[in-house]
């Protein structure tokens, strides 16, 4: 049992101990005590955090349970065994993520999980199985997946495995390779692999919709990265359209709520009302919890302007539904930000606005940091016009095209300094780097925070 744990990157669930490593003399029914004896000796560490035990190595003594399958000559075989596991990983969580005792599990698992799907992911490049590869990729393709879980993965060099073009699941493979592209901001890449997707789907006998709703989404992650985001929505719309005629209502509301975010982002509030009530009736039929939670901030954005009471309410019962499941995403926490920035809660501002910087700052996600930067920017106006030049500058090096939001920020910036030195603050922060210019951003707006939480002075 020990040598079969080794192959776990992260620690194991029972669940997923149970199924990699019975067989072969060990029943499914006796893991549990075995593990409980391995905790006893020391061997094993379980960890009470999250939704349940995990059981971990120390890395020492994985290394020893791995030289111990060398040595029997099994190491390939459980290996085998973990990746098949986790190439399914995706799709079995997500389908129970509609029992409301399980959206803690579907919300935090991922991110334990992490560790072990690279692993499996290495292994099926490094053996060369197609199968297994194109199985994990295919676990992203939901928009609910890889909108709540970004991890990116390498799918061109799957792609080309011997067999893979022959492979019935190539289709897939190839359209969640376009969209980890457009995600990255490649626009050639997306378009590339998004024909060769397109290309292959067409030859099949039956097309696969979830290849045609992926690639939709691909062109239009692209699309709002390069600020046409007309185009965006228009194609987050067909997406929905190809989700829900799929049967993925779940799908369906996400891509709704994407292209609320487009039309919000080209100041069309208007058009993208009835688009968020809409997600949000979707999410509440599919019993996605998660969803709803989401949609509700889509609600929230869309009236911010208009009814800043209903904008706060739904940005209310959002946060208590996300923190009632367990359940912290940064993409969300923009939508957050934003409303609370057109209400004027300038506190809640700085507290969602530090916290998506936290959570996007390794994902390189410079499409929502900088619209981000932008909100922090216009909250910073009042107080401290200079910083949020500075800021307003580095957020326009990550967007080809500002949200008319930001434009009105940055007239309202270059009103109380001038047009010089707005400029020329401006260009500082265009000079600056990624992290340079998100330590800046946190230090003014924790500064700002503080300020706005101190006793005022006598």
């Amino acid at each position: 049992m020990l040598g079969r744990l080794a192959v776990f990157a992260g620690g194991a669930t029972l669940e997923a101990a149970e199924a990699v490593c019975s067989g072969d003399g060990i029943d499914p029914d006796t893991v549990l005590e075995l593990l409980a004896g391995l905790v006893a000796r020391s061997l094993v560490v379980a960890e009470d955090r999250g939704p349940g035990t995990r059981y971990r190595l120390l890395e020492t003594i994985r290394q020893y349970g791995e030289q111990r399958l060398d040595d029997a000559g099994e190491a390939e075989r459980w290996r085998a065994r973990h990746a098949g596991y986790y190439a399914g990983f995706l799709p079995r969580i997500r389908d129970h993520a509609r029992d409301p005792d399980q959206e803690v599990f579907w919300a935090a698992r991922l991110g334990a999980e992490q560790d072990n799907l690279l692993a499996a992911w290495s292994w099926a490049l490094g053996t060369g199985n197609v199968g297994t590869a194109f199985a994990i990729l295919a676990g992203f393709a939901p928009s609910e997946v890889w909108t709540s879980y970004p991890l990116l993965l390498d799918g061109e060099t799957a792609l080309e495995l011997p067999g893979a073009s022959e492979h019935p699941g190539y289709p897939l493979a190839a359209a969640v390779s376009a969209l980890f592209a457009s995600i990255r901001g490649d626009a050639a890449g997306t378009e590339q692999l998004g024909r060769r997707a397109a290309e292959a789907n067409a030859r099949r006998d039956a097309p696969d919709w979830r290849a045609e709703e992926t690639i939709c989404a691909a062109r239009s992650s692209i699309a709002m990265t390069h600020g046409a985001f007309a185009d965006a929505a228009h194609l987050a719309e067909q997406a929905a359209g190809i989700a829900r005629a799929g049967g993925d209502l779940a799908d369906a509301s996400v891509q709704l709520n994407l292209a609320v975010a487009d039309h919000v982002l080209a100041g069309d509030e208007p058009a993208a009302v009835p688009l968020a009530r809409e997600a949000l009736a979707l999410a509440r039929q599919a019993g996605a919890l998660a969803l709803v939670a989401r949609s509700l901030l889509a609600v929230g954005a869309t009236v911010a302007r208009t009814d800043p009471d209903q904008a706060r309410a739904c940005l209310r019962e959002s946060r208590e539904l996300s923190t009632a499941l367990g359940y912290q995403s940064a993409r969300e926490l923009v939508w957050a930000a934003g409303i609370a920035f057109l209400t004027g809660d300038q506190a809640a501002t700085f507290e969602f606005g530090l916290q998506v910087i936290h959570g996007l700052q390794r994902s390189g996600d410079r499409l929502r940091m900088g619209l981000t930067l932008d909100i922090i920017a216009g909250a910073l106006t009042t107080t401290r016009p200079e910083a949020a030049a500075i800021i307003l500058g580095a957020a326009e090096t990550y967007m080809v095209e500002s949200p008319k939001s930001a434009q009105l920020v940055s007239l309202i910036v270059t009103q109380a300094l001038g047009e010089q030195r707005a400029r020329e603050l401006r260009a500082r922060g265009a000079g600056m780097a990624w992290d340079q210019a998100l330590a800046y951003t946190l230090t003014q707006a924790t500064q700002a925070l503080s300020e706005l939480k101190s006793p005022a002075p006598p």
